[in-house]
């Protein structure tokens, strides 16, 4: 996402807005949230409908950052209509296309020209062999290779998305190697939610979650860009913990105020600072979270996301279920909704591949 987050009143505003424009893509990538297909919806939103969102997700106190993404945005031939609108609101905009044929340096040079912050490209092994076998179709990680070099020569800011699993995990530190040496401006680490095509995939144990915040943690002072986790939540805990650590403290005792103050970023999860919208439509409290709350073409995106119970059910600590709702980190982690949505029904539950045990869990 394009540069540093700011600081947003959550309750009221999203931070970021994605907007999955089509479920069309060339790809059939394993882990695929949307399970993309080869040929465009006929009912997805349309350019009229699509510039209108735009207008109405510019209606926010704070503007959100835009994601365009899909399937493959480039399938739709109005992105570049979408994108002019866009940024012509002052929205701060970001496309998040397919290693495909369609990602040209031609159309990488028309996102710069109007204005495009960032685009974001995915690559999960560090070579053609365990690249290509995660995203379906071979080649794909020359492509994603040569699409990073017309990106930067036509002076288009990238990040690297990098999806987890237990095959890919074992790839972080040769991936940490290579997205330096292109020149990434961000690293995000996606922690695997089974949905979609993922469900198929190998979700790592909660000792694995573990182990590999623990690695990003001791690793990424290192590294020559930035990082992120996305639906990695507990990463937050683990940063404080180890500061903590350090410091010859302890979280029980601490207020909410004081632990949140501890984590210098936004607080975003599913619902909070998090906005998704369909292809056709319908909203969403994230991409991964599939609990509809209502329908851009009835109803105004702004009222849905400050004023759905599920909206303010999941930015709310004290509305967690379980462990999650004991944690004195839940101001700052809350756990990955869209996982335990995913794996118990409930998007309030635990999360189930967090390890740690709160005090008042392990006092009783």
């Amino acid at each position: 996402m394009p540069g540093g987050m700011p600081r947003v009143d959550t309750d009221r505003d999203p931070v970021v807005v994605f907007w999955e424009m089509t479920r069309a893509c060339a790809l059939a990538c394993e882990h695929c949230r949307a399970e993309a297909l080869p040929k465009r919806h006929p009912l997805e939103l349309s350019t009229e409908e699509g510039l209108k969102l735009m207008d109405r997700l510019a209606g926010f106190d704070h503007k959100p950052i835009i994601v365009l993404s899909g399937g493959d945005p480039f399938m739709r031939r109005d992105l570049f209509d979408v994108v002019e609108h866009a940024v012509g609101l002052g929205l701060t905009t970001s496309v998040s296309p397919s290693a495909t044929a369609l990602a040209t340096r031609e159309r990488f040079q028309k996102l710069v020209d109007l204005g495009v912050s960032r685009v974001s490209f995915s690559l999960d092994g560090p070579d053609a062999e365990s690249h290509d076998v995660f995203r379906g179709f071979a080649g794909t990680f020359d492509r994603t290779i040569q699409m990073f070099s017309d990106a930067r020569e036509v002076g288009l800011e990238f990040q690297v998305n990098t999806t987890i699993t237990r095959q890919t995990r074992e790839y972080l530190p040769e991936m940490a190697e290579l997205v330096g040496s292109e020149g990434a401006a961000l690293w995000d680490l996606f922690l695997l939610v089974p949905v979609g095509r993922g469900l198929e995939a190998a979700l790592m144990s909660p000792e694995q979650h573990e182990a590999t915040f623990n690695w990003i943690v001791s690793n990424r002072g290192d590294w020559p860009f930035m990082s992120k986790t996305t639906l990695g939540q507990p990463f937050r805990r683990v940063t404080i913990q180890r500061r903590l650590e350090a410091e010859g403290r302890d979280v029980e005792g601490m207020s909410p105020a004081e632990v949140r103050g501890m984590w210098p970023g936004p607080v975003t999860n599913d619902g909070k600072g998090i906005f998704f919208v369909s292809h056709l439509g319908d909203v969403y409290p994230s991409g991964f979270l599939p609990y509809r709350t209502g329908n851009v073409r009835t109803d105004d995106p702004v009222d849905l996301y400050r004023n759905h119970p599920m909206f303010n059910s999941l930015r709310d600590p004290g509305a967690l279920d379980g462990k999650c709702g004991m944690c004195p980190f839940n101001v700052v982690c809350g756990g990955s909704r869209a996982r335990s949505y995913a794996m118990t029904g409930d998007p309030l539950a635990a999360e189930p591949c967090c390890p740690y045990l709160p005090a008042a869990i392990t006092a009783a």
